[in-house]
């Protein structure tokens, strides 16, 4: 039997495998969430070896509390508080050690937790429309790449290029994957 796509599964099927001990879903959740975890970071100003440490202390926590996760489907949201958490623990034991101006920036982290819960809401979205792009069909995966996450975005000339489409298809093949997508989401409760 093939080895499932962990990228096309749901949270709660990969951690199943990883509790049943298969290496390659740990992997699949590192590879997922690595980019979210490690930004938080270095949104709140710490510098690239702080995120270090923190990334791996938050895999570290998830591994020790893997099997008493109460919702497996709210992941996104357990790891970014856990992450936001282990900022907080790191910064105030880095400035219990140095106590220096460049541990100031925790001190402006929002306080207000309407819009703490808001900033998980929307990380928790943009990750659930992240994981449905990834479960489309490769051209429309490519395309919607191309389209939305691309930095420098391409101009359509290019885009046919790339995808080997005539210009005039690019619009209604992205409608059509769109429509793709929204019922992925839909499939997922996305909201």
């Amino acid at each position: 039997m093939p080895p499932p796509d962990f990228l096309t599964l749901a949270d709660s099927e990969i951690i199943d495998a990883c509790l049943a001990g298969d290496a390659r879903a740990w992997e699949a959740l590192i590879l997922r969430y690595q980019r979210l975890i490690y930004s938080i970071p270095l949104r709140y100003g710490l510098p690239e070896s702080a995120a270090d440490d923190i990334f791996q202390a938050v895999w570290m926590l998830l591994l020790e509390n893997l099997a008493r996760l109460r919702d497996r489907t709210r992941l996104v949201a357990w790891l970014v508080i856990t992450t936001r958490r282990e900022c907080w623990r790191q910064a105030r034991q880095r400035r219990r050690m140095a106590d220096g101006p460049d541990f100031a920036l925790i001190e402006n982290l929002p306080d207000d937790d309407s819009s703490l819960e808001d900033i998980f809401s929307r990380l928790e979205q943009l990750t659930l429309i992240r994981m449905a792009v990834q479960r489309l069909d490769s051209r429309c995966r490519q395309l919607i790449t191309l389209l939305f996450y691309a930095h420098p975005q391409p101009s359509y000339e290019e885009i046919a290029d790339i995808l080997d489409l005539p210009l005039g298809s690019i619009g209604p093949t992205r409608a059509r994957c769109l429509e793709k997508l929204l019922g992925i989401l839909k499939s997922t409760g996305f909201e």
